[in-house]
């Protein structure tokens, strides 16, 4: 398994929610730090960029002496869920399989942090200060302009403002509650991970152990 985003927070993020959503690839789960720009790019640009990072993943597991399962590639979109999301994604995905054979292209919309809007509970408990306003409860947070300054301005106080570096600590909590498979509210983004985690699982991880 190889996890490949645009920074140490995002991959750790990833990682987490990865091993939630499926057991078996605790343990199982390597980085590719360099950063990720893969949504603006397209055509021959797109494909030489999905290229390099498949050659990075080659190099790290012929390093690790080990195969390649899935590749989850993150990166924010920095912009609203549209109609044009799913066709960015898709786009992007496709040139990671060409490049790379089975990948997942971890697309959030419209950043990391309006996942962690879809947990109130576990906000609150990384910091009793912090609590999220009704309006922003049970809705499309991949709807919301900028997440993260709801984040930073609304949900979080003075006394301890949110930060990215809290994004794995939050998903933590996340995961320590048992709140993962019940978000308050919904992201298309978020959902697609669900999904694509499962498919790895079933299809390339656990199927190699039966």
């Amino acid at each position: 398994m190889v996890v490949a985003g645009e920074d140490r927070n995002d991959r750790l993020s990833l990682r987490i929610l990865l091993e939630e959503f499926c057991p078996e690839m605790r343990g199982r789960i390597v980085e590719i730090g360099d950063p990720v720009r893969l949504h603006q790019a397209t055509g021959a640009n797109l494909a030489a960029r999905a290229e390099t990072l498949a050659r990075k993943v080659r190099a790290r597991a012929v390093r690790d002496d080990t195969t390649v399962a899935c590749v989850f590639v993150h990166e924010d979109l920095d912009a609203v869920d549209d109609d044009q999301y799913p066709i960015t994604r898709l786009r992007v995905e496709k040139a990671l399989e060409a490049a790379l054979g089975t990948a997942h292209y971890a697309l959030a919309v419209a950043e990391i942090e309006s996942w962690l809007l879809l947990f109130p509970d576990a906000l609150t408990a990384v910091s009793g200060s912090w609590w999220v306003p009704a309006r922003y409860r049970g809705r499309d947070t991949g709807r919301l302009t900028d997440p993260k300054q709801v984040l930073m301005k609304e949900v979080s106080g003075s006394s301890r403002r949110y930060r990215e570096a809290d994004a794995p600590e939050i998903l933590g909590q996340v995961v320590a509650m048992g709140l993962a498979a019940s978000p308050v509210g919904r992201n298309r983004s978020y959902e697609q991970l669900r999904e694509d985690a499962a498919r790895c699982c079933s299809e390339h991880i656990s199927a190699k152990s039966r």
